[in-house]
């Protein structure tokens, strides 16, 4: 939900820091996204006769384990938001809360980002951060595979897009506007490489 605020922030512009996210998992392989498939399949009932359902989970878990650490580095970079905003006096009286930016990442995506994660062969990086920041809310760490009930994740898809809707919604927020905002968008190598050339130059 959002909020009527000061909106004396209007027409001017501020960097965010930049979101940082990890490589995603390379375990998260061809063969696993295959068995994810399959097991959509299984629960649909029109899975092959005989697959073990057990592997199939374990291709679901690869998934979702991604998910939560892109959610760590998501909830990270909002936390770092945060405090940019709490310490700008126009920001901080603005109603900007984290919220906000979670909302500003998925919905006002801006171009550069965008172009930035089709460049890395995400095309559907919408639903991954949501569903990232709403797995984050319960499990800021993943867990071991043992520890969470074959139910959850043959349907963790729907929990986390619950949870992120339960986050956004647990209390009114401001809504960021893409004239007045903007952040870069690097894996952590490529950071490290602009922290090594220098503030003035360039990734090539």
């Amino acid at each position: 939900m959002t909020q009527p605020a000061d909106t004396s922030w209007h027409g001017r512009r501020w960097d965010l820091p930049p979101l940082i996210l990890h490589p995603f998992d390379r375990g998260l392989d061809a063969a696993a996204s295959l068995d994810s498939i399959k097991l959509a399949l299984y629960l649909g009932g029109m899975g092959e006769p005989g697959l073990l359902k057990e592997p199939l989970l374990r291709a679901r878990y690869t998934e979702f384990r991604m998910l939560a650490l892109v959610g760590k580095d998501v909830m990270r970079w909002i936390a770092q938001c945060v405090d940019f905003a709490g310490r700008d006096q126009t920001l901080a009286n603005a109603g900007i809360l984290p919220q906000s930016f979670a909302d500003f990442l998925v919905h006002r995506t801006p171009p550069g980002v965008a172009a930035r994660f089709e460049s890395w062969g995400v095309t559907d990086y919408r639903r991954i951060a949501s569903r990232a920041i709403g797995i984050n809310a319960v499990f800021p760490t993943p867990p071991d595979f043992g520890v969470i009930s074959a139910e959850f994740l043959e349907e963790y898809y729907a929990y986390a897009d619950s949870l992120f809707a339960c986050y956004q919604g647990l209390t009114p927020f401001t809504r960021l506007e893409l004239a007045s905002f903007s952040f870069a968008l690097y894996t952590s190598d490529e950071y490290l490489s602009t922290l090594a050339c220098g503030p003035g130059d360039e990734l090539g």
